[in-house]
């Protein structure tokens, strides 16, 4: 709000121009307000949507969802005890609650925030060891295993939020009662912001990168399997004579009436009768050798290509492969946009100090921006899901109230 213009008389702003700067302030908070509050509004129901569609549907009551609804438990608590808040200061530009709440309140940001980064690391992790050992931990992934995570989340949250209320802190960082700050120290700014952030990032990109590669392996596996099977076995039961009638090139319509077809063989290989074989090959210039026993019964195998349903597996690998990109690409690509700002400005400002200058509506704008990443989670990890989307039309027409 200081950079309007404005005109100053020998006391300081004429009354025009308080006038103008009062409705500017109004305007702006009105403005703020509603956007904020919407924000806010949406990110508790969806949050809760999520919490609730696990609670009720048990097909979504597993392992990996069960870290999906702690995310919308973290991110819920971000949405109530901490954005009311942080918009109350935003929208007022100072702040009015007192000292300790201001601890309590920065403690509190730090805590949810960092739990709820510290829980996509955990799914993560989760898919990962899903994808590349998918045999072996089937038994290993139970809801232990997935409570041991989520309390690591939060002892970390813990072990980054707690320090400043300890005194690691500079003397000026509550020096100002109208400012409510997170602590300055430098030590404490590297330690928290890799902590929170720098870490976790690295850790998701190591694991989407690696999810990814043994996604791709195994799509592009499936797709050589199919290739190398494209020769598809085809069996016929048929007896000697009418063998032999083949052989000397008497009317295939006939021949074929004779036969009768055999699920069982091996990739066009001799098959033995009852008592005799039978060599045959897929040209029907060539001739039959048959046994000297014209009563036994005998397997003839042809091979038969299948070129299109080969193509369309391809096709469906390709398509399963560039959904995985999108989906690895939308999880990373919306967490690196919603706090990789936020944590590039809380690292520099505090060893630039005022040889550092950002507009304030700038600084806001970054710190909301990251905020609204507990507002993108449930959407990313929960409504993209089918499961989750069935769930959630059973919740808005009552479906679980009825039952």
């Amino acid at each position: 709000m200081e950079t309007y213009n404005s005109t100053f008389s020998d006391s300081g702003f004429t009354k025009e121009n308080n006038t103008n700067f009062s409705e500017v302030t109004l305007t702006y908070q009105i403005i703020t307000s509603l956007f904020i509050g919407t924000m806010i509004l949406c990110s508790i129901i969806g949050n809760a949507c999520v919490i609730a569609a696990i609670a009720l549907e048990r097909s979504l009551q597993n392992v990996a969802n069960y870290l999906i609804g702690s995310l919308a438990v973290t991110d819920l608590m971000v949405s109530v005890l901490v954005l009311p808040m942080a918009a109350l200061y935003q929208v007022l530009n100072k702040w009015t609650l007192g000292q300790v709440t201001c601890d309590i309140f920065i403690s509190l940001d730090v805590l949810c925030c960092t739990s709820s980064i510290l829980h996509l690391c955990a799914i993560a992790l989760d898919r990962y060891w899903a994808i590349t050992d998918p045999i072996d931990y089937v038994n290993k992934r139970t809801p232990k295993r997935a409570a041991i995570l989520i309390s690591l989340t939060w002892l970390v949250g813990f072990l980054i939020s707690i320090p400043p209320m300890l005194g690691w802190r500079t003397p000026e960082d509550r020096a100002d009662p109208d400012a409510c700050n997170i602590s300055q120290d430098p030590g404490y700014t590297i330690y928290s912001t890799f902590g929170a952030f720098y870490i976790p990032l690295i850790l998701m990109l190591v694991l989407y990168g690696r999810i990814f590669k043994a996604a791709r392996f195994r799509i592009r596996k499936t797709v050589k399997k199919s290739e190398k099977q494209k020769v598809a076995d085809t069996c016929l039961t048929v007896s000697p004579a009418v063998a032999q009638k083949k052989s000397n090139g008497e009317n295939s319509k006939n021949w074929r009436r004779s036969v009768e077809p055999k699920p069982a063989c091996i990739n066009g290989a001799v098959r033995h009768g009852e008592e005799g074989t039978i060599q045959v090959h897929h040209n029907p210039k060539d001739h039959l050798h048959l046994p000297s026993n014209t009563n036994s019964q005998l397997t003839i195998c042809f091979e038969a290509r299948n070129d299109k349903n080969i193509e369309a597996k391809r096709k469906v690998a390709l398509a399963r492969e560039r959904k995985t990109v999108k989906t690895l690409g939308i999880i990373m690509g919306t967490f690196i946009f919603c706090w990789l700002p936020f944590f590039i400005v809380a690292l520099v400002l505090p060893f630039c100090g005022q040889h550092c200058y950002m507009p304030i509506w700038l600084h806001a704008l970054i710190n909301w921006q990251g905020y609204s990443n507990s507002l993108l989670n449930p959407i990313i990890y929960a409504y993209f899901n089918k499961d989750f989307q069935s769930a959630f039309k059973k919740i808005v027409k009552c479906k679980f109230c009825r039952q």
